[in-house]
């Protein structure tokens, strides 16, 4: 099983400064990472390029790992559309900071809120 770090930002003014700073730890221990710079959030995750190169490239039971929630996700449709792929393909996903921090995404049932992120 493993970690895979996925960056994005939205214009090419900002940076991923925050959310490597926020995965430090992983990005450290060698986690591949998957990035979709300057790319709107009104692209669905699942369309962005880097984002299907990771899911295309996990195996069962790795762990997808982001900063915050809103680097992968804006909208209801777009958590719907993400939870659906991440649970065909048996990964799990770990939001580092935020309101979202701790739960697995793709968790059966409601998601659970984990005591260790």
């Amino acid at each position: 099983m493993v970690d895979r770090l996925y960056l994005r930002h939205s214009t090419d003014k900002q940076t991923n400064a925050r959310q490597l700073h926020a995965l430090a730890d992983i990005l450290k221990s060698g986690a591949p990472t998957y990035e979709d710079p300057a790319t709107s959030s009104r692209v669905y995750a699942v369309a962005r390029a880097g984002f299907r190169r990771l899911l295309d490239e996990a195996a069962v039971g790795d762990t997808i790992r982001i900063a915050d929630a809103a680097r992968l996700f804006r909208s209801t449709k777009d958590v719907i559309q993400i939870r659906e792929a991440l649970q065909r393909r048996g990964l799990h996903l770990r939001i580092a900071t935020g309101a979202w921090s701790g739960f697995d995404l793709a968790a059966d049932g409601a998601p659970r809120r984990r005591s260790v992120p």
